[in-house]
């Protein structure tokens, strides 16, 4: 029988979703791993798997790749990994409008055109859309604001597709990420408070938490997170909420036993 099939987006070395390919791929799975840049994913090349050209901020860049996985595959696709993501830190009233707007259209919109486009293909093998959430859709953590909002967005749009697809058999898995030992933080724009701001007086213990420096040690590895999370895909009733990475339990029993509250101060 055929492999099953598996796209992922934003597989670039040091990062989820190239962690996230090795396992697929372990598994037994035919692993289509995308980046803007082939040169970051070709790692993966080496190691057996397809790499395709894929910029989700790119209408025509995600038409070519749906006809090459259609051609490729005979026109199903097992999973989608929505994992491509930007960040962004620091305090909100000092935030750079323009890159939140980017943010926003590569951590949302982006994965919103990805799936609309790619649905077809998964409503033929009653697949599964995965939507790598973060505990920062959850938690409001001070200096990420903009980066928050664009999680919690993802969050809300992955729980209500998830009612919309059910009477087609596709399933929906959002992962409510922890912290996961990645380079997310060292390809954001800054990690440093901007000149003049007014939060300077506290600037090293913000810095800190900005640069993730304050939560280094709750970090876990790529490939023990991508593990978790494949090993849920791959169950005959999985989570349709996932929480994995460090402190992410943390978070959800918090959030379980407090509600809204533990979030309000």
């Amino acid at each position: 029988m055929p492999s099953r099939t598996v796209l992922i987006t934003g597989c670039s070395a040091g990062g989820i979703g190239s962690a996230l390919a090795e396992e697929f791929h372990a598994k037994g799975f035919r692993v289509f791993a995308t980046a803007r840049d082939l040169s970051k994913v070709a790692h993966l090349k080496a190691m057996g798997m397809d790499v395709l050209d894929l910029d989700i901020e790119k209408s025509a860049s995600i038409k070519t790749a749906v006809g090459a996985i259609t051609a490729l595959t005979g026109g199903t696709l097992d999973i989608l990994v929505n994992n491509s993501g930007l960040g962004q830190a620091g305090p909100i009233i000092d935030s750079d409008i323009e890159y939140s707007r980017k943010m926003f259209e590569v951590n949302f919109f982006g994965r919103m055109a990805v799936t609309q486009a790619f649905m077809p293909l998964i409503i033929k093998s009653k697949g599964i859309v995965l939507n790598i959430g973060s505990i920062a859709g959850v938690c409001p953590q001070p200096w990420k604001g903009m980066y928050n909002a664009s999680c919690a967005a993802v969050h809300h749009w992955s729980d209500t597709l998830r009612i919309e697809m059910e009477p087609f058999g596709v399933r929906v898995i959002l992962v409510v990420t922890g912290a996961v030992r990645t380079n997310f933080i060292t390809n954001q724009p800054s990690v440093k408070l901007v000149e003049n701001s007014i939060y300077s007086p506290a600037r090293e213990s913000i810095e800190a938490v900005m640069t993730t420096k304050a939560v280094e040690k709750n970090f876990v590895d790529a490939d023990i997170y991508a593990q978790q999370v494949v090993a849920n895909v791959l169950r005959s009733s999985p989570e349709k909420r996932q929480w994995a990475g460090g402190v992410a339990k943390l978070i959800w029993l918090t959030s379980a036993i407090f509600w809204t509250t533990a979030w309000v101060s």
